[in-house]
């Protein structure tokens, strides 16, 4: 006869197979749209990365006036914004500049802000969210009082009242980094903060307090590699509001000056040709939604991928 002692490795060997785990995070990008998602994300990188070389294959650049390319009324000649064999996506109405070149010299500047913008953000959200989490007292109050104000503070207004108290000359692409970046923190602080005060609850890191651990310990080997998979998972989503951000700003012709392209700029610019040369809207506008709209994809699947109640 079987006893208790010998049905316990079994019991326990039974509830240790019937445990859910979490599948590979690769494998989640193996289905169509989030694999669809990814490779458009890459492409956009790569096209902003090798905007010169891209834009020299179409023999073009964004800086070359194609006069010869408008008509009388300086709109484009030819079918749909005058697309032809050498402007693959038209030209500029009114200048004539190739907007194919426009386009991926676009991507440069909007995902370089939005991305940096974007660390920025997130470098000073979970810092301060671990520091007031962990510390509390004062700290915290102090935190969530700079929260506070940040998210109170109407952020066009001060980005456009910044803009016209910076010179021409400065680099706008710095300051639109710096503006973004400063404002978008208090969401993911906010975040780090809560899940931070549950961590340093838990018996192995109250152990190392006792213990005589440092803050830097905990920041480092504790609290921020629990936080990684959230912070990952927040930037993603926030991404691509960063980089609406940037298409806002130029759009209000706050962002970078001409003729540096953007997304953006160029979308503001059509809306006055809107009617005569709807082309000209298309190209910019659809290059913004579809690189947005692929890395929402990639930030909900991550989350999906990341959740600790999603099994297998």
């Amino acid at each position: 006869m079987m006893t208790t002692s010998d049905a316990l490795p079994v019991e326990a060997a039974a509830s240790t197979d019937e445990r859910p785990s979490r599948a590979p995070v690769w494998r989640s990008f193996l289905r169509p749209v989030p694999a669809t998602a990814a490779v458009v994300v890459v492409i956009s990188l790569l096209s902003a990365i090798f905007a010169s070389q891209l834009s020299a294959l179409s023999g073009n650049d964004p800086f070359t006036y194609h006069a010869d390319a408008l008509g009388p009324d300086t709109s484009p000649t030819g079918f749909f914004g005058g697309v032809s064999a050498e402007h693959w996506f038209g030209v500029e109405p009114g200048t004539g500049r190739d907007l194919f070149s426009l386009v991926v010299h676009g991507a440069r500047v909007s995902l370089l802000v939005g991305i940096a913008s974007t660390v920025l953000a997130t470098v000073i959200g979970v810092v301060l969210g671990i520091v007031a989490g962990a510390v509390g007292g004062i700290v915290e109050k102090l935190v969530d009082f700079a929260t506070d104000v940040t998210l109170g503070f109407p952020f066009l207004i001060f980005a456009i009242a910044l803009s016209a108290l910076f010179p021409l000359e400065a680099p706008r692409a710095l300051l639109l980094t710096l503006v973004i970046g400063m404002f978008g923190w208090p969401g993911i602080a906010r975040v780090v903060a809560a899940e931070t005060r549950v961590i340093v609850q838990q018996p192995y890191v109250v152990a190392s307090r006792v213990m005589g651990a440092r803050f830097g310990h905990l920041f480092r080997h504790q609290v921020l590699p629990n936080v990684a998979s959230t912070v990952i998972v927040y930037s993603c989503i926030s991404l691509p509001g960063r980089i609406s951000a940037e298409a806002t700003l130029s759009f209000l012709g706050v962002g970078v000056l001409p003729p540096t392209p953007s997304w953006g700029r160029s979308i503001g610019d059509a809306i006055s040709w809107l009617l005569v040369d709807p082309a000209f809207l298309l190209f910019p506008a659809a290059a913004l939604f579809v690189v947005t709209f692929s890395f929402n994809i990639l930030g909900d699947t991550l989350r999906d991928a990341l959740d600790p109640r999603g099994v297998r």
